[in-house]
């Protein structure tokens, strides 16, 4: 009595696990690629112009790229919709900044840095130069 108890518990027990993992199978896993994508580059200098800000970045090794963000980007009562936003440095950490495209275009940069103008990775930039891309509305970089 016992053994037949055993093996109909037994019995139930395989066709149970074989029609779940028969469920598990019919199911397929799809995954969706997002459409926003980021990439975050060390920055080593920014310098505040009346205009933009000049970012010196880290390109590539051992190369410096450098590229113009205009002020107008940044909107502090719209934070959300702006194309330029700051987000404070936490400690350990290298300045950087993130640049965020959706569908391969450029949408938005960030810009994780010390919120004291003291710290050395901020600068003034020369107010006799004149910023000839300070009115454009998308960012081109080279990385």
């Amino acid at each position: 009595m016992k053994k037949l108890f055993i093996l109909s518990v037994l019995l139930c027990a395989g066709v149970l696990f074989t029609a779940a993992a028969k469920e598990k199978a019919d199911y397929k896993y799809e995954f969706q690629e997002s459409a926003v994508s980021y990439r975050n580059v060390q920055v080593y200098k920014v310098l505040d112009h009346k205009e933009a800000y000049i970012v010196m970045y880290a390109k590539g090794h051992r190369d410096v790229g450098t590229v113009t963000i205009p002020k107008k980007w940044y909107s502090a009562s719209m934070r959300a919709e702006s194309k330029l936003n700051f987000r404070p440095l936490p400690k350990g950490m290298y300045p950087y900044m993130t640049i965020l495209s959706r569908d391969g275009s450029f949408e938005r940069v960030l810009l994780t840095l010390p919120t004291s103008r003291n710290s050395p990775i901020w600068g003034v930039a020369d107010s006799t130069v004149k910023i000839s891309d300070a009115d454009k509305d998308t960012l081109d970089i080279v990385y």
